[in-house]
């Protein structure tokens, strides 16, 4: 995913959006190197030529594309050719030498791996049919990071695929009259009908027993969950409207991937927020970014070098002096932030005072 990152450009575009809004600076794209120290590739300035990839797979490793994942039994055959690849990246790194890898990937017996392999090769592909249907499998998965690894990479080159629609359908159930809360939960993209934050869900209890006063009425918010601007901008304005029907200024929110930047946008709207927590937020500061006039205090929770965010295209975290960032010791896992062990182990609400 690094290197299909680099491939694309890199992190100058999300930069350059940053410096047009006079945020420059608050957006950290990267984790050191020494934590994970993935080499700079050379060679990206022009189309990488992926298809004839497989041509030099062939002549390498005797390597015969199967257009489908490797079997246990196929994959002793491979492993070598495997881990040649990859050595080979690391020992030369090149743009041509990491699409290798992506194509040997495609086929790879883990689940994640092919994922990864087709969202870091499909802007490099004259023929998708084996990347999209890599992904489309993806949706299907029982694993959540495969899950959400798979939609955010699909939606970002294909956000119209009929694959995604049954992943956004999220609606706000018939308004109740329950007593004032002080907390609510916010789900993110393609979660809205995910039970982690819903009533009865493992975080939902979890959070629960810290704060007694969370909402949990069965016309909690919802919002699309739909990846793209115009569906966190509805969700923003949805979630205003859904505070002021209510009579809630002032709410404690935490929301995970997108959702936190749906909190966001809508403090931009006008809405007032007690603490904002920010569990696994993909970085667009010049999109989506605190009106701390609104907000009493912004806390960001996170992995290091979250595979969901860098699918997104956005940046691992913010850096600005009025927002706490928590960097969990956890590597890739996006829905790490909302696993309840996690905040057990890390002291997670300690930090954030909630």
């Amino acid at each position: 995913l690094s290197f299909g990152n680099q491939i694309r450009g890199g992190d100058a575009g999300l930069r350059a959006r940053a410096a047009a809004r006079r945020r420059k600076g608050f957006v950290v794209t990267a984790e050191p190197d020494a934590a994970f120290p993935v080499p700079r590739l050379r060679g990206v300035s022009g189309p990488v030529p992926f298809d004839e990839s497989r041509e030099r797979l062939k002549k390498l490793h005797a390597y015969r594309p199967k257009l489908r994942a490797v079997g246990a039994r196929e994959y002793a055959t491979y492993e070598t050719a495997y881990r040649d690849c990859a050595q080979r990246v690391f020992d030369k790194p090149e743009a041509t030498r990491a699409a290798d890898l992506f194509a040997l990937c495609l086929d790879h017996p883990k689940e994640l791996v092919r994922i990864a392999a087709a969202i870091a090769s499909l802007p490099l592909t004259t023929g998708p049919q084996q990347n999209l249907q890599v992904l489309v499998n993806g949706l299907k998965s029982q694993d959540e990071l495969e899950r959400s690894l798979a939609a955010t990479g699909l939606a970002r080159t294909y956000p119209d695929h009929p694959a995604l629609k049954r992943l956004s359908r999220g609606k706000t159930a018939p308004r109740e009259r329950p007593p004032r809360q002080t907390v609510m939960l916010v789900h993110g993209t393609w979660a809205s009908d995910q039970p982690w934050y819903q009533p009865g869900g493992d975080f939902f209890s979890f959070t629960k027993g810290l704060r007694p006063d969370l909402y949990g009425a069965a016309d909690f918010f919802r919002w699309s969950g739909g990846w793209s601007d115009g569906a966190r901008l509805a969700g923003a304005t949805t979630l205003k409207q859904w505070v002021d029907d209510h009579n809630e200024s002032g709410l404690d929110l935490i929301g995970h991937s997108h959702g936190a930047n749906v909190m966001l946008k809508a403090t931009e709207l006008g809405l007032t927020v007690g603490k904002a927590v920010l569990l696994s937020c993909p970085v667009h500061v010049d999109k989506y970014f605190p009106n701390f006039a609104n907000v009493q205090s912004v806390h960001a929770v996170r992995v290091h070098m979250d595979l969901v965010v860098l699918a997104d295209g956005g940046g691992q975290r913010f850096s600005h002096p009025n927002i706490q960032e928590i960097t969990l010791p956890v590597w890739f896992d996006h829905s790490a932030s909302h696993d309840p062990q996690c905040w057990i182990d890390h002291r997670v609400a300690q930090k954030i005072g909630l």
